[in-house]
């Protein structure tokens, strides 16, 4: 790939920069020195709000309350729970950023946490409050009262659709007490479906609206300079099995248990090697 003339590297600030993908719209570009992917030139606001609407969780499936979701969903999520309470020493007080449709709060509450959560998206924000009890508001970060009075907050798939993540990080940290724990999950670029794929991996794609591509070890990175220390990061998940069998991975999840016990074992095994498709982190808070 060529190397291009762009600005240092957000999060490492290295020189050498490559053109990883390219079209009429927009770029990708990868730092030299420390892996760090991100799109060029970033998108408006604007741009960005226009692919939060309702069809955007309608096509997922995410209209729809907590006990109407597959198992595979409310295990995934369930999961995420049960971690969060295990490292805050039981529930707490929950901010969901991004909150979407408000499924991980429903299921937090469910198990004892006080949560709350805040979203761009005016549709999301409408479903949240049809299908679950939490309080949830239309904004961004910058709309939450810093108190500094969280014991977690969670940003499922969020970091990467955000122009100004380190930021993001950083106002997190000033509202979690100290100590205070972050919840994070998103896409792998270093995983083995990324490499595979190169440029065809789907999240390169317009309307995913991805605009940091982060690897294991960037996450460290940017959880490190934002005043965090990772306390656990796993990465899962490479291909569906049930594919050849016309099942999704939904449908397969709920389907016969030989090949949802499979499933799980192919799931967990890149993860061994940092490999797989997802990462799952959860940091803590430096701030004393």
């Amino acid at each position: 790939m060529p190397e291009i003339v762009t600005p240092p590297c957000y999060l490492c600030g290295g020189a050498r920069t490559r053109l990883v993908a390219a079209n009429l719209s927009y770029s990708y570009v990868e730092c030299g020195s420390c892996g760090y992917r991100r799109k060029d030139t970033l998108p408006t606001p604007a741009e960005e709000a226009v692919l939060y609407r309702d069809d955007y969780y309608n096509d997922r499936g995410l209209q729809v309350n907590l006990d109407t979701q597959s198992r595979l969903m409310r295990g995934l999520i369930d999961r995420r729970v049960r971690k969060l309470s295990e490292l805050n020493d039981g529930p707490g007080r929950l901010l969901d950023v991004g909150a979407g449709t408000g499924l991980f709060m429903e299921a937090s509450m469910r198990a004892g946490w006080v949560a709350e959560g805040v979203d761009i998206s005016a549709a999301a924000v409408r479903m949240a409050r049809r299908i679950t009890n939490a309080n949830v508001i239309q904004g961004g970060l910058e709309d939450v009262p810093a108190k500094g009075d969280f014991d977690a907050v969670t940003m499922w798939d969020v970091l990467e659709h955000l122009a100004d993540p380190r930021a993001a990080l950083e106002r997190v940290r000033a509202l979690l007490r100290p100590a205070g724990l972050l919840g994070i999950s998103f896409p792998n670029v270093g995983g083995l479906r990324a490499r595979l794929l190169g440029t065809r991996w789907r999240y390169f794609q317009r309307e995913i609206g991805h605009i940091s591509h982060f690897s294991p070890g960037t996450l460290r990175a940017i959880l490190g300079q934002a005043g965090f220390r990772t306390a656990a990061l796993e990465t899962s998940g490479l291909v569906n099995i049930g594919k050849p069998f016309g099942l999704d991975p939904d449908a397969l999840s709920d389907g016969p248990a030989v090949l949802g016990t499979l499933q799980a074992v192919v799931d967990r095994a890149p993860g061994a090697f940092g490999l797989g498709e997802n990462i799952v982190a959860f940091a803590r808070s430096t701030r004393s």
